[in-house]
């Protein structure tokens, strides 16, 4: 008697790999075929069930490519991150707001904002969040939006934390039954959070302006002539830097008048005065002013 026996076993790899939904039902049947004395035989396994387990893995990223410079008393200055769901199921999250090292200044009223999908922040089309649900494979971009205060220096680093309300206190590594399936926590902490840093540069110019009547109170024809000075505040060198200042209702622009330092400098478009200064470099702490941008208008 010859027997012929072909087994064909399906054989289900990689369970828990992202592209398979979690809860999903993989069955498993085993088929055999052979011969016996000429007649053909066939049978087959039980039925086998398994329910794939939802692996909770995500990744929280600062989309920054360097620090976002700001000033003291800048106000809703944003930083961009971006959450993804790397995990093969539907995952609900809260933020909060972190803090790293160093961190020479805290940053006053953190808010955390949901993109509305154009990767620009819009305090009226974006979405103020403290949570949300992500599907399996899906990103977003975040934004954190704070204030800086006045005594601002140096550096702070400032994050959006995302804690994943499906693992609630599960460790990293644990598992636990969530309806018919498992849930397996797969996000290290470290992913859980990202930090971009907030930098106050070395030098700061600051502006103060003044005012001088040709009379002794304001009349029709009165020439005020504007002094603004600019102030270096630390040590240091910025570069392009450009006065400007709009002529008041009510004023004409004296021709000719506008001045750099006592020199003809600058612009005037019919609006307003534009002086370029090009780069200020200071080696010495000094609240001294300088550069003096002078013009004149007179009163209509």
């Amino acid at each position: 008697m010859n027997r012929y026996i072909i087994l064909f076993l399906l054989i289900i790899q990689n369970l828990f790999s992202v592209g398979i939904s979690a809860g999903t039902e993989i069955k498993n049947i085993a088929y055999l075929n052979y011969t016996l004395e000429s007649v053909a035989m066939e049978t087959k396994s039980n039925e086998l069930i398994d329910i794939v387990d939802q692996k909770l893995d995500s990744n929280m990223v600062c989309q920054e490519s360097g620090p976002v410079v700001i000033e003291p008393e800048d106000s809703g200055k944003v930083m961009q991150f971006l959450l993804l769901n790397n995990g093969n199921g539907a995952e609900r999250y809260s933020f909060s707001h972190v803090t790293g090292s160093p961190q020479n200044f805290s940053v006053l009223n953190p808010k955390i904002y949901a993109d509305n999908g154009d990767g620009i922040f819009s305090i009226s089309e974006d979405t103020l969040v403290n949570e949300l649900t992500l599907n399996a494979d899906e990103k977003i971009n975040l934004f954190l939006v704070a204030d800086i205060p006045k005594d601002a220096e140096k550096l702070s680093l400032n994050g959006i934390k995302s804690n994943s309300l499906t693992q609630g206190d599960l460790l990293y590594g644990e598992s636990k039954k969530l309806e018919n399936f498992y849930v397996v926590a797969a996000t290290p902490e470290e992913a859980k959070s990202a930090l971009c840093t907030y930098e106050v540069p070395s030098l700061v110019l600051e502006l103060e302006k003044s005012a001088t009547l040709s009379s002794d109170k304001l009349y029709k024809r009165t020439t005020i002539h504007y002094e603004i000075g600019v102030k270096a505040i630390g040590i240091g060198s910025v570069d392009d830097v450009i006065v400007q200042d709009m002529i008041p209702k009510g004023t004409v622009y004296v021709e000719n008048s506008l001045r750099l330092d006592g020199e003809k400098a600058g612009r005037f478009d019919g609006k307003g005065i534009f002086v370029a200064i090009d780069t200020i470099s200071q080696k010495e702490e000094s609240e001294e002013i300088v550069h003096r941008v002078t013009f004149d208008v007179k009163v209509l």
